[in-house]
């Protein structure tokens, strides 16, 4: 074989080759959603960013390459979204994939803009461009994806290290900042591999590294006595619980498996527990709170609240015992104030955009309960047995700046109830979970997470799961939690390290911009010039 044939199939030309690389992109994008819950193969998000990373600096096609990176990532990584589409939505099989097509086709646009915006970068195998170009361009994608029409932050690279020595970084950073991180990773990886002999490469990421495990053994918040905890998780068929006749049994059900929690200072229900709006399970809920309060027990439970007015609100209310044990305690009162009402809504299931064109197509518009308010944006924490819980029901915690913009030092604890029963046996409610992680790791506090199906779970302020219920059983986990108080780096600062980061970052590309169309100018003048002596 000549060495033109050699060159002609080598991987670099290979490549060159618009569908090559397309395919190649797909392929790093799958592989990226088994660095996430259940798998947590985490190096796997990493090589999946460095081969993107490669691709980007040796194509002309940024934007395809981006999206069809995304689709791989998002196309596998979102999968279980149409299980409540097809099975709750009304919607076949065939329509349930287009949607969720759609979805990821909308996603996609994101990491193709990024990929595209990184393009612009006059040099792509510079260090600067591993550090700040890619890095850079491909929060700001990210940070478009969690705030435009609501927002939709799932997935986003930093939540797949939380048992990386990253994950250090989420105290001080958040999840941006260890995504951040992350992405420095890959591209310095990619350096290094082509040109090995270049060990700043391995260096910069040696202690990018090193400073992630140092950070993990770093304490910002201070520890309290334990509080015993026992989370209830009912295991109530969606298709049945609203049914009239099964009302009574989930009443009894749930008042049983509290009665039976005598050595517990916290109980929690899950999102929406009882199958009735708060104002018609009034008397149920004051009997309930006379018993938890002799007993100086402290109750939380999701319900659904009717204001005045006939507004919904998906509500999280307190029962028993507020205050601390032996001081008085008010009693339940249908609006008292020691209550949240859910600020975060999720479209479709909660509330229905152009609704008045969208219900009458199909179910999925028109689900129970898809017509809430949201709650003000600024709530405080509840008060739950003398301590501070600062509460985010199902998709809000999702959203850790919209967290960290009400926590306070006194907050102890972060209280999330859901109901993932929507999405069945899918790797969706693992990955729900794997957020409720990080959230612990950016404010250093526990998470305690109630979930009518699972996963039902004490997570350590740490980020690690401490105890855990099976899915799908009518169950209730006992347990420890030591609440925190204290500031992180992350709670005090939000993510103003990451505009300071994407500041320096878009000078830097300016700059080196302007220096390109510069040199390009003068050497057009001397070439002018150069022409111009040979034609005299």
């Amino acid at each position: 074989m000549t060495a033109n044939h050699r060159l002609e199939y080598s991987p670099l030309v290979l490549i060159q080759k618009p569908f090559i690389a397309c395919l190649i992109a797909l392929l790093a994008g799958l592989l990226a959603p088994f660095a996430f819950a259940p798998y947590h193969l985490w190096p796997l998000s990493i090589l999946s960013m460095a081969g993107l990373f490669f691709l980007i600096q040796r194509v002309r096609t940024p934007f395809r390459i981006g999206f069809c990176y995304a689709i791989g990532f998002y196309g596998y990584g979102l999968s279980w979204i149409h299980v409540s589409i097809y099975q709750f939505g009304g919607i076949p099989l065939w329509g349930s994939f287009f949607l969720v097509g759609l979805l990821v086709i909308y996603l996609a646009l994101f990491p193709a803009f990024s990929c595209w915006l990184a393009a612009k970068w006059p040099s792509h195998h510079s260090l600067t461009f591993a550090l700040l170009g890619f890095p850079g361009c491909w929060l700001l994608g990210e940070w478009l994806r969690a705030r435009l029409f609501t927002g939709f932050p799932w997935l986003m690279p930093g939540y797949s290290q939380i048992y990386s020595p990253l994950s250090g970084y989420a105290s001080s950073f958040g999840v941006y900042g260890v995504t951040l991180v992350l992405l420095c990773c890959a591209g310095l990886l990619v350096c290094w591999l082509s040109r090995p002999r270049h060990l700043i490469s391995l260096i910069v990421l040696a202690l990018i590294v090193s400073g992630g495990t140092l950070l993990k053994w770093v304490t910002f918040t201070h520890a309290h006595s334990p509080v015993r905890i026992a989370l209830v998780q009912g295991n109530e068929a969606i298709e049945t619980k609203w049914a009239p006749e099964n009302r009574m049994p989930t009443l009894k059900r749930y008042w049983q498996l509290t009665e039976q929690q005598n050595n517990t200072d916290i109980i929690v229900w899950p999102e929406s527990a009882l199958p009735l709006l708060e104002s018609q399970a009034s008397a149920y809920l004051t009997a309930l709170d006379q018993t938890l309060t002799q007993k100086q027990q402290a109750l939380v439970t999701g319900i659904i609240h009717r204001s005045a007015t006939g507004q919904y609100y998906n509500a999280l209310i307190v029962l028993g015992q507020k205050t601390k044990p032996g001081s008085h305690s008010a009693p339940y009162q249908f609006n008292n104030q020691d209550r949240y009402y859910k600020r975060h809504l999720l479209p479709i299931g909660e509330f229905v955009p152009f609704e008045k064109w969208l219900r009458p197509l199909a179910k999925l518009f028109n689900l129970p309960m898809s017509s809430f308010s949201r709650g003000t944006n600024q709530q405080s924490d509840i008060l739950v047995n003398g301590h501070h819980w600062l509460s985010a029901i199902c998709y809000e915690i999702a959203f850790g700046n919209e967290i960290q913009s009400l926590i306070s030092q006194q907050t102890d604890a972060i209280l999330t109830i859901s109901n993932d029963t929507w999405f069945g046996r899918s790797i969706g409610p693992a990955q729900h979970l794997e957020i409720a992680q990080m959230r612990a790791l950016e404010f250093q506090r526990p998470v305690v997470r109630g979930t009518n199906t699972g996963y039902t779970a004490l997570i350590n302020s740490h980020g690690q799961i401490t105890k855990q219920l099976p899915i799908y059983k009518t169950a209730v986990l006992h347990g420890e939690m030591t609440p925190r108080t204290g500031q992180t780096p992350y709670q005090r600062w939000g993510l103003w390290p990451v505009y300071l980061f994407e500041f320096i970052a878009a000078m830097l590309m300016i700059q080196q911009i302007r220096s390109r169309i510069k040199l390009n100018k003068v050497q057009i003048q001397s070439s002018n010039k150069v022409e111009s002596n040979a034609d005299n």
